[in-house]
């Protein structure tokens, strides 16, 4: 279906964004890549300016005002009203711009602080998200059920994909808007005496490497249903074994200290990612290993340069 295809990427610039544009060419498609310096997403009119410019057949929304669990808990308003404004402007676009399909990058943020695990797509809306990155969550769950009123009154094709914890080649280089991956892959190629890390060690998350976040948002494009998939690796890792990993594939020898004055944020971040497999066809093909040896590769080659 892509082979020619005009397809915005909202974010194309971006850490994932910028692989789903490298995933598009491959497969054929016509990827235009937009991010702040074509128009301000908060902003309605610039919003809409920019999609009837470039007229899309598909939108993939990935852009995002962001950073780590840090960022979210000092900026608790720019993570919710930028990304409401963001989420809810590109819907409003993609429609009235003629595009047929619009493919949203959700994140396992939206789901409440304390669901069964593994999580269930049927459970994201029973309950309030982890309180460190609330408004941000509220904002993934308000584009989520706005694509659901969009198909639900108009038959606008919008399909959401929740992704895990995404790390990889392109992640930031800056440690304060880092995901945990790579900023602690960045603490340890800095050869500290010690590595710092958040939180008690016991909080559990999973670990979707950024190329496989990207063939599963695409993938959804065969499904077209407005309900929320899971994508991710179904894997549960605990940030003190994460540590130990990074440590062993960055090769840092020092002593690793948990910072239990730091939030762990919620306890446990695991998905149930069968409804990808059964409905799309897909999986996650690559391990953490492989993942982090890739990741580390990067950010070593980025040093170098």
């Amino acid at each position: 279906m892509w082979n020619g295809t005009r397809t915005l990427v909202t974010g194309g610039r971006g850490f994932l964004g910028s692989h789903i544009v490298s995933r598009l060419s491959q497969l054929g498609a016509d990827p235009v890549a937009v991010g702040s310096a074509e128009a301000d997403l908060t902003d309605i009119d610039e919003t809409v300016r920019l999609f009837k410019s470039v007229a899309p057949t598909v939108v993939v929304h990935c852009a995002v005002q962001g950073g780590g669990i840090g960022w979210m808990k000092d900026h608790p308003v720019e993570s919710g009203r930028d990304n409401v404004l963001i989420n809810v402007h590109a819907l409003d676009a993609a429609h009235q711009c003629g595009s047929s399909l619009f493919i949203g990058a959700s994140s396992t943020c939206c789901y409440p602080r304390n669901p069964p695990v593994p999580f269930r797509e049927e459970d994201i809306w029973n309950g309030y998200p982890e309180p460190t990155n609330g408004p941000y969550a509220q904002s993934k769950r308000t584009m989520m059920d706005l694509g659901r009123a969009y198909h639900q009154q108009y038959g606008f094709r919008s399909v959401f994909g929740v992704l895990g914890n995404l790390y990889g080649p392109g992640d930031a280089v800056d440690v304060v808007r880092a995901h945990v991956v790579s900023a602690l892959i960045l603490r340890c190629l800095a050869d500290p005496e010690e590595l710092l890390v958040w939180g008690t060690g016991r909080a559990t998350r999973e670990h979707l490497f950024v190329q496989d976040a990207a063939d599963g948002l695409l993938a959804l494009a065969e499904w077209g249903k407005p309900e929320p998939i899971n994508i991710g690796t179904g894997v549960e890792v605990s940030v003190a074994d994460l540590a130990r990993q990074i440590a062993d594939a960055t090769g840092f020898g020092g002593q690793i200290r948990f910072d239990e004055t730091k939030p762990d944020g919620q306890p446990r971040k695991v998905m149930d990612c069968s409804k990808a497999k059964r409905e799309i066809g897909w999986e996650a093909p690559t391990t953490l290993e492989q993942g982090l040896a890739k990741t580390v590769a990067w950010y070593r080659d980025q040093r170098n340069h």
